[in-house]
């Protein structure tokens, strides 16, 4: 748990003063008719708290400048989506729930979720610090912050800012167990880097239907979300990546490992666009 986040804004505060179900039986139910009861009866405001974090692991960033009209550093919390109508009614969803402020930018090519003052910034780092990050690069993120907050005027913050990521390895977890709120966090980290497709026969039929993510350095989050599918497939890693970080992904397509994931999102809905192909992968799934 980042505990030490909490006192260390209000330290900055005084500084500045101020069972499964039946196989046969679920895939006759009209899937997108029961989604939508359902996602009435699941969405809380916890539930949308803990599917934030996961996806501000995958989509999101934690932020710290220090610009030249500032006294000290701004932090800013954010995600930028694609501008589609389901991924800005989530954003909306999250606003009126966490706070934060959404824009349209980028000529209209993207949607952002923006924390910037200092009341949005405290709910943002309560839930954090509720329901941890788990991914390495956004809890480097993080513990920049907490040292900015500590101290803001510090004359290395150009240096500790480029360095951030140095210690990355420190935060690589010890898995021993899924964390309490993991399955609201897969909705919100699948919603993010989650891909649903659907291969086909030249004839038009459908030969292969899978589920696939991905994830940079943190090879550990594959292996957590195998465990929860129950997979057994092969993490692979991708050795044509230009970047300069290892990047992982796992393609999923048991039986067993699709009704796991089906059933998942009956009872933790996705909640933006990237619930639109998974409505195709769930319509296939009868023809298979």
């Amino acid at each position: 748990m980042h505990d030490g986040l909490l006192p260390a804004i209000i330290l900055s505060k005084k500084l500045k003063n101020k069972n499964f179900y039946n196989f046969n039986k679920f895939i006759n139910v009209n899937f997108r008719l029961y989604s939508i009861n359902n996602l009435n009866n699941k969405i809380n405001s916890e539930y949308i708290q803990q599917f934030f974090v996961g996806l501000l692991e995958g989509d999101g960033c934690i932020s710290v400048d220090k610009p030249k009209t500032y006294k000290n550093v701004r932090v800013r919390v954010f995600i930028s989506l694609l501008n589609l109508e389901k991924n800005v009614s989530m954003l909306n969803l999250i606003k009126n729930t966490i706070g934060g402020r959404v824009v349209i930018e980028r000529k209209n090519s993207y949607v952002t979720w923006i924390a910037s003052n200092k009341s949005d910034l405290l709910k943002v780092f309560a839930i954090l610090a509720k329901y941890p990050l788990l991914t390495t690069r956004k809890q480097c993120q993080l513990e920049f912050v907490k040292k900015c907050l500590i101290n803001p005027a510090s004359e290395n913050f150009h240096e500790d800012r480029n360095n951030k990521y140095l210690e990355q390895n420190k935060f690589t977890p010890n898995i021993l167990s899924l964390p309490f709120y993991f399955k609201p966090w897969l909705s919100g980290f699948i919603e993010a880097e989650g891909n649903f497709s659907l291969v086909y026969h030249t004839n038009g039929k459908i030969r292969k239907i899978s589920f696939s993510i991905g994830q940079n350095t943190d090879k550990f989050i594959l292996e957590m979300i195998k465990f929860y599918l129950e997979s057994s497939h092969t993490i692979t890693e991708d050795k044509n990546n230009p970047g300069k970080f290892k990047h992982y992904r796992v393609s999923i397509y048991g039986a067993k490992s699709r009704l796991i994931l089906k059933n998942h999102f009956l009872e933790y809905p996705l909640l933006g666009n990237k619930s639109i192909s998974f409505d195709k992968f769930i319509s296939a799934l009868p023809s298979l």
